[in-house]
Protein backbone atom coordinates (compact mmCIF):
# COMPACT_ATOMS: atom_id res chain seq x y z
CA UNK A 1 0.00 0.00 0.00
CA UNK A 2 1.34 3.35 -1.03
CA UNK A 3 1.40 5.69 2.17
CA UNK A 4 4.38 7.08 1.81
CA UNK A 5 5.53 9.67 -0.74
CA UNK A 6 5.72 8.68 -4.20
CA UNK A 7 9.49 8.72 -5.57
CA UNK A 8 9.13 10.63 -8.62
CA UNK A 9 7.46 13.61 -6.33
CA UNK A 10 10.77 14.07 -4.27
CA UNK A 11 12.74 13.82 -7.48
CA UNK A 12 10.32 16.70 -9.26
CA UNK A 13 11.42 18.27 -5.83
CA UNK A 14 14.41 18.07 -6.17
CA UNK A 15 14.82 18.70 -9.94
CA UNK A 16 13.24 21.80 -9.59
CA UNK A 17 15.34 22.72 -7.19
CA UNK A 18 18.84 21.93 -9.40
CA UNK A 19 20.01 19.10 -7.69
CA UNK A 20 22.78 17.47 -9.34
CA UNK A 21 22.61 13.78 -10.68
CA UNK A 22 24.44 11.11 -8.24
CA UNK A 23 26.36 7.86 -9.75
CA UNK A 24 24.65 4.64 -9.64
CA UNK A 25 25.63 2.57 -6.78
CA UNK A 26 25.29 -1.24 -7.17
CA UNK A 27 25.50 -4.24 -4.74
CA UNK A 28 27.25 -6.88 -6.26
CA UNK A 29 26.84 -10.32 -4.65
CA UNK A 30 29.18 -11.12 -2.12
CA UNK A 31 31.62 -14.09 -1.61
CA UNK A 32 30.25 -17.17 -0.14
CA UNK A 33 26.56 -16.98 -1.27
CA UNK A 34 24.92 -20.22 -1.40
CA UNK A 35 21.28 -20.84 -3.08
CA UNK A 36 18.22 -21.93 -1.07
CA UNK A 37 14.82 -23.01 -2.82
CA UNK A 38 12.51 -21.15 -4.89
CA UNK A 39 15.30 -19.22 -6.22
CA UNK A 40 16.22 -17.73 -2.97
CA UNK A 41 19.70 -16.99 -1.70
CA UNK A 42 21.71 -15.92 1.76
CA UNK A 43 24.72 -14.10 1.80
CA UNK A 44 26.93 -15.56 4.53
CA UNK A 45 28.57 -12.64 6.01
CA UNK A 46 26.49 -11.29 8.86
CA UNK A 47 25.44 -15.01 9.52
CA UNK A 48 26.78 -17.70 12.28
CA UNK A 49 27.32 -20.84 11.60
CA UNK A 50 24.66 -21.43 15.16
CA UNK A 51 22.33 -18.62 14.24
CA UNK A 52 22.07 -18.70 10.47
CA UNK A 53 19.90 -16.26 8.85
CA UNK A 54 16.48 -17.27 6.70
CA UNK A 55 15.91 -17.36 3.13
CA UNK A 56 14.78 -14.29 1.29
CA UNK A 57 11.33 -16.06 0.97
CA UNK A 58 10.71 -16.70 4.54
CA UNK A 59 11.71 -13.52 5.56
CA UNK A 60 9.35 -11.66 3.19
CA UNK A 61 6.19 -14.28 4.48
CA UNK A 62 7.08 -13.50 7.33
CA UNK A 63 6.55 -10.02 6.80
CA UNK A 64 3.06 -10.59 4.97
CA UNK A 65 1.96 -12.45 8.21
CA UNK A 66 2.93 -9.38 10.54
CA UNK A 67 1.15 -6.65 8.76
CA UNK A 68 -1.96 -8.78 8.11
CA UNK A 69 -1.79 -11.72 6.18
CA UNK A 70 -2.21 -12.48 2.21
CA UNK A 71 -6.15 -12.81 2.96
CA UNK A 72 -6.79 -9.33 3.95
CA UNK A 73 -3.96 -7.61 2.03
CA UNK A 74 -5.58 -9.65 -1.16
CA UNK A 75 -8.97 -8.49 0.19
CA UNK A 76 -8.11 -4.84 -0.27
CA UNK A 77 -9.45 -3.92 -3.79
CA UNK A 78 -8.95 -0.13 -3.79
CA UNK A 79 -8.31 2.66 -1.86
CA UNK A 80 -8.41 6.46 -1.53
CA UNK A 81 -5.63 8.45 0.93
CA UNK A 82 -4.71 11.83 1.55
CA UNK A 83 -1.11 12.88 2.98
CA UNK A 84 1.04 15.74 3.73
CA UNK A 85 4.39 16.13 2.62
CA UNK A 86 6.79 18.35 5.05
CA UNK A 87 10.26 19.75 3.30
CA UNK A 88 11.50 21.29 5.65
CA UNK A 89 15.11 22.90 4.19
CA UNK A 90 13.03 24.00 1.56
CA UNK A 91 10.18 25.58 3.92
CA UNK A 92 7.66 23.33 2.05
CA UNK A 93 4.28 21.95 2.65
CA UNK A 94 2.44 19.76 -0.23
CA UNK A 95 -1.03 17.84 0.00
CA UNK A 96 -1.21 14.34 -1.58
CA UNK A 97 -4.33 12.30 -2.53
CA UNK A 98 -3.61 8.65 -4.31
CA UNK A 99 -6.75 7.12 -5.74
CA UNK A 100 -5.57 3.10 -6.30
CA UNK A 101 -7.86 -0.21 -7.63
CA UNK A 102 -6.03 -3.17 -8.46
CA UNK A 103 -3.03 -1.99 -9.92
CA UNK A 104 -4.25 0.81 -11.80
CA UNK A 105 -3.51 4.59 -10.14
CA UNK A 106 -4.02 8.30 -10.57
CA UNK A 107 -2.04 10.40 -7.96
CA UNK A 108 -1.80 14.54 -7.54
CA UNK A 109 0.19 16.44 -5.55
CA UNK A 110 0.31 20.18 -5.06
CA UNK A 111 3.10 21.61 -4.14
CA UNK A 112 3.05 25.70 -3.56
CA UNK A 113 5.26 27.64 -5.58
CA UNK A 114 5.91 24.78 -7.96
CA UNK A 115 2.72 23.74 -9.13
CA UNK A 116 0.89 20.52 -9.12
CA UNK A 117 2.31 16.92 -10.24
CA UNK A 118 0.10 14.08 -11.45
CA UNK A 119 1.07 10.29 -12.15
CA UNK A 120 -1.24 7.76 -14.10
CA UNK A 121 -1.11 4.32 -14.74
CA UNK A 122 -4.02 2.75 -16.96
CA UNK A 123 -2.85 -0.57 -16.36
CA UNK A 124 -0.66 -0.01 -19.72
CA UNK A 125 1.51 3.11 -19.09
CA UNK A 126 3.10 5.32 -16.83
CA UNK A 127 2.68 8.74 -17.52
CA UNK A 128 4.12 11.95 -15.53
CA UNK A 129 2.78 15.89 -15.55
CA UNK A 130 4.51 18.21 -13.74
CA UNK A 131 5.62 22.07 -14.35
CA UNK A 132 9.01 21.72 -14.69
CA UNK A 133 9.32 18.38 -16.75
CA UNK A 134 6.35 18.15 -18.92
CA UNK A 135 4.02 15.41 -19.83
CA UNK A 136 6.23 12.43 -20.16
CA UNK A 137 5.46 8.80 -20.68
CA UNK A 138 7.87 6.58 -18.70
CA UNK A 139 9.84 3.83 -19.28
CA UNK A 140 11.98 1.35 -18.37
CA UNK A 141 13.28 1.37 -14.94
CA UNK A 142 11.47 4.98 -13.71
CA UNK A 143 8.10 3.46 -15.32
CA UNK A 144 8.97 -0.18 -13.08
CA UNK A 145 10.04 2.11 -9.94
CA UNK A 146 6.69 3.59 -10.11
CA UNK A 147 4.53 0.23 -10.39
CA UNK A 148 6.17 -1.36 -7.88
CA UNK A 149 6.00 1.82 -5.43
CA UNK A 150 2.29 1.47 -5.70
CA UNK A 151 2.17 -2.26 -4.34
CA UNK A 152 -0.40 -2.69 -1.81
CA UNK A 153 2.31 -5.06 -0.51
CA UNK A 154 5.81 -5.44 -1.74
CA UNK A 155 6.87 -8.22 0.34
CA UNK A 156 3.69 -10.09 -0.72
CA UNK A 157 3.63 -9.59 -4.58
CA UNK A 158 7.50 -9.01 -5.00
CA UNK A 159 7.93 -11.73 -7.95
CA UNK A 160 5.13 -9.34 -10.01
CA UNK A 161 7.91 -6.82 -10.07
CA UNK A 162 10.91 -8.81 -9.72
CA UNK A 163 12.98 -11.73 -10.28
CA UNK A 164 14.73 -12.66 -7.49
CA UNK A 165 15.21 -12.20 -3.73
CA UNK A 166 18.40 -12.13 -1.36
CA UNK A 167 18.85 -12.34 2.09
CA UNK A 168 21.56 -9.56 2.24
CA UNK A 169 22.33 -9.77 6.02
CA UNK A 170 21.83 -8.22 9.08
CA UNK A 171 22.32 -4.80 10.98
CA UNK A 172 21.61 -2.60 13.98
CA UNK A 173 19.59 0.01 14.00
CA UNK A 174 19.44 1.81 17.51
CA UNK A 175 18.45 -1.08 19.94
CA UNK A 176 16.74 -2.58 16.84
CA UNK A 177 18.57 -5.24 14.77
CA UNK A 178 17.22 -5.20 11.60
CA UNK A 179 17.26 -8.04 7.83
CA UNK A 180 17.61 -6.92 4.65
CA UNK A 181 16.25 -8.52 1.65
CA UNK A 182 17.45 -7.35 -1.71
CA UNK A 183 14.60 -7.32 -4.88
CA UNK A 184 16.29 -7.70 -8.26
CA UNK A 185 15.07 -7.86 -11.49
CA UNK A 186 15.64 -6.59 -15.45
CA UNK A 187 14.35 -2.65 -14.03
CA UNK A 188 16.34 -2.49 -10.75
CA UNK A 189 16.33 -3.39 -8.01
CA UNK A 190 15.72 -2.43 -3.90
CA UNK A 191 16.61 -3.44 -0.61
CA UNK A 192 14.08 -3.93 1.90
CA UNK A 193 14.44 -3.53 5.48
CA UNK A 194 12.68 -5.51 7.93
CA UNK A 195 12.56 -5.59 11.42
CA UNK A 196 13.68 -9.36 13.42
CA UNK A 197 11.86 -8.75 16.24
CA UNK A 198 8.05 -7.43 14.74
CA UNK A 199 8.53 -8.89 11.02
CA UNK A 200 7.14 -5.29 10.09
CA UNK A 201 9.27 -3.45 7.26
CA UNK A 202 11.77 -0.79 8.75
CA UNK A 203 12.94 1.29 5.69
CA UNK A 204 13.62 0.73 1.93
CA UNK A 205 16.92 1.98 -0.04
CA UNK A 206 17.13 2.20 -4.53
CA UNK A 207 18.64 4.04 -7.07
CA UNK A 208 15.63 6.43 -8.39
CA UNK A 209 15.77 7.50 -12.03
CA UNK A 210 14.64 10.58 -12.98
CA UNK A 211 14.78 13.04 -15.50
CA UNK A 212 17.78 14.83 -13.58
CA UNK A 213 20.02 11.56 -13.70
CA UNK A 214 20.00 8.70 -10.85
CA UNK A 215 19.74 9.25 -7.03
CA UNK A 216 19.95 6.90 -4.13
CA UNK A 217 17.18 7.05 -2.32
CA UNK A 218 16.43 5.68 1.64
CA UNK A 219 12.50 5.75 2.92
CA UNK A 220 12.46 4.57 6.72
CA UNK A 221 8.88 3.26 7.52
CA UNK A 222 7.34 4.46 11.07
CA UNK A 223 4.00 4.35 12.97
CA UNK A 224 2.22 1.71 11.83
CA UNK A 225 -2.01 1.58 11.61
CA UNK A 226 -4.94 -1.06 11.19
CA UNK A 227 -5.91 -0.47 7.74
CA UNK A 228 -8.77 -2.92 6.59
CA UNK A 229 -6.90 -5.36 8.33
CA UNK A 230 -3.33 -4.45 6.84
CA UNK A 231 -0.70 -2.74 9.10
CA UNK A 232 0.74 -0.19 7.16
CA UNK A 233 3.23 3.41 8.39
CA UNK A 234 1.29 6.31 8.43
CA UNK A 235 4.53 8.68 8.51
CA UNK A 236 7.64 7.85 6.23
CA UNK A 237 10.83 9.42 6.43
CA UNK A 238 12.28 9.63 2.62
CA UNK A 239 15.91 11.08 1.93
CA UNK A 240 18.10 11.62 -1.08
CA UNK A 241 21.37 13.52 -1.48
CA UNK A 242 20.06 16.68 -0.95
CA UNK A 243 16.84 16.60 0.04
CA UNK A 244 14.65 15.02 2.85
CA UNK A 245 10.82 14.68 3.42
CA UNK A 246 8.13 13.61 5.77
CA UNK A 247 5.00 12.31 4.72
CA UNK A 248 2.01 11.44 6.97
CA UNK A 249 -1.18 9.68 6.22
CA UNK A 250 -4.08 12.24 6.93
CA UNK A 251 -6.49 9.90 5.41
CA UNK A 252 -7.30 6.70 4.13
CA UNK A 253 -10.58 4.62 2.66
CA UNK A 254 -9.91 0.71 2.18
CA UNK A 255 -12.36 -0.92 -0.89
CA UNK A 256 -13.48 3.26 -2.10
CA UNK A 257 -15.65 3.63 -5.37
CA UNK A 258 -13.48 4.66 -7.85
CA UNK A 259 -14.17 5.04 -11.71
CA UNK A 260 -12.06 3.58 -14.21
CA UNK A 261 -12.27 6.93 -15.84
CA UNK A 262 -9.94 8.74 -13.04
CA UNK A 263 -6.99 6.13 -15.02
CA UNK A 264 -7.04 7.93 -18.38
CA UNK A 265 -4.91 10.35 -19.08
CA UNK A 266 -6.41 13.70 -20.27
CA UNK A 267 -6.14 15.28 -23.33
CA UNK A 268 -4.13 17.90 -23.42
CA UNK A 269 -5.81 21.22 -24.53
CA UNK A 270 -3.53 22.38 -28.11
CA UNK A 271 -1.50 25.51 -27.87
CA UNK A 272 -3.06 28.40 -28.58
CA UNK A 273 -3.03 30.29 -32.14
CA UNK A 274 -0.46 32.78 -32.80
CA UNK A 275 -2.85 36.16 -33.39
CA UNK A 276 0.33 37.73 -35.36
CA UNK A 277 1.80 41.23 -34.97
CA UNK A 278 -0.60 43.91 -33.91
CA UNK A 279 -1.96 46.04 -36.62
CA UNK A 280 -1.51 49.55 -35.41
CA UNK A 281 -3.40 52.74 -37.00
CA UNK A 282 -0.73 55.52 -38.08
CA UNK A 283 -1.88 58.73 -36.90
CA UNK A 284 -1.80 62.23 -38.79
CA UNK A 285 0.36 64.46 -37.67
CA UNK A 286 0.01 67.97 -38.29
CA UNK A 287 2.60 70.77 -39.01
CA UNK A 288 2.90 73.12 -36.47
CA UNK A 289 1.30 76.71 -37.24
CA UNK A 290 -0.59 75.03 -40.11
CA UNK A 291 -4.02 74.83 -40.42
CA UNK A 292 -5.60 71.87 -41.66
CA UNK A 293 -7.43 72.51 -45.10
CA UNK A 294 -11.38 72.41 -44.89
Amino acid sequence: MTLRLRPTLLAFVAFAFACAPVPVVTNEPGAGETATPSGTTTEGATPTADAPLPGAEEILARAVDATGGSAAIGALKSYYSEAQLEIPAQSLTANTRVWWKEGKFYSESDIPGLGVQRVWFDGTNVVSDDPVNGRRTLNGREAAQIKWGTSVSLAADWKSFFEAATTKGKRKDGDRELVDVELTGADGSVTLSFDLATHLPSAQRYQQESPMGTLPVEVSLREFKDFAGIKQPTVSEMKMSVLSATTRVTKFEANAAIDDAKFRVPEQAPPAADPGPRKTTPKSKAGKGKTPAG
